[in-house]
């Protein structure tokens, strides 16, 4: 099968190293981290592509719902297909399940990973650290003066403390300077530091075309995606 993919480079390392292991001839294009920032104008960029592209199997997205950048793509001329995730920290956990598990209580936690460091200058600037696509929202609907005094008031430190920095990795992707320079950050800001084993699971099955309709969405040329806003389902056919 041919493939098109795009996805966000938070991913890169870890598409590079399972699309060097897929059955399937892959075309892929990155787009940069910081696009989250702006979920119009991510949605906006990736219709274009989508709309551009024939010529392949299907198209497979590195995005989840991403700060509801994907809510209301359309499939262009072949199949389009992405993970059911909230964002790039349950896909890089593996599972939209073992994120539940972790983050549940705290879904706006920040975290890192070596996409991050290594892409994420955005989430490093101004002496903020990794706040995610909920914080992206928020720039995008309120601009950053407004949404960091709202992102505050709903992320109270606990106990007199900031929330604690998680780090995702993924064994085989090496990330020990990645790791470290994420480490002194949190030690920098006050905050706990800790590590969360990640996998690849969704991004091989993905990239091999193993798409389990619990786990992917599969969109049909003309239809589009709907975010749902829960835990299991999060996007469905619109």
């Amino acid at each position: 099968m041919k493939y098109k993919v795009i996805s966000c480079n938070v991913f890169k390392r870890e598409i590079e190293y399972a699309a060097a292991r897929s059955p399937h001839s892959l075309e892929i294009e990155f787009l940069e981290l910081g696009e989250h920032a702006r979920p119009r104008e991510l949605r906006r960029k990736l219709q274009e592509r989508i709309d551009a592209i024939d010529g392949f199997d299907a198209v497979l997205l590195g995005y989840g719902l991403c700060g509801t950048a994907t809510d209301g793509l359309a499939a262009g001329k072949v199949p389009l297909v992405l993970p059911r995730s909230h964002d790039c920290c349950g896909i890089l956990l593996g599972s939209r399940k073992r994120f539940e598990e972790l983050f549940a209580d705290m879904p706006s936690s920040p975290f890192g990973s070596v996409g991050f460091v290594e892409h994420g200058d955005y989430y490093f600037s101004d002496g903020e650290m990794l706040f995610g696509d909920g914080y992206a929202a928020l720039v995008e609907q309120y601009g950053e003066d407004d949404a960091r005094y709202i992102w505050d008031a709903m992320h109270p430190k606990l106990d007199g403390r900031l929330q604690p920095i998680t780090f995702i990795a993924i064994p085989e992707i090496s990330c020990e300077e990645a790791m470290a320079r994420c480490r002194a950050r949190a030690d920098e800001e006050g905050r706990a530091f800790q590590v969360e084993t990640g996998s690849l699971r969704l991004i091989r099955g993905l990239l091999a075309g193993n798409w389990d309709e619990s786990e992917f969405l599969i969109v049909p040329p003309g239809r589009s995606i709907r975010q749902v806003g829960d835990w299991n389902e999060i996007i469905r056919l619109a």
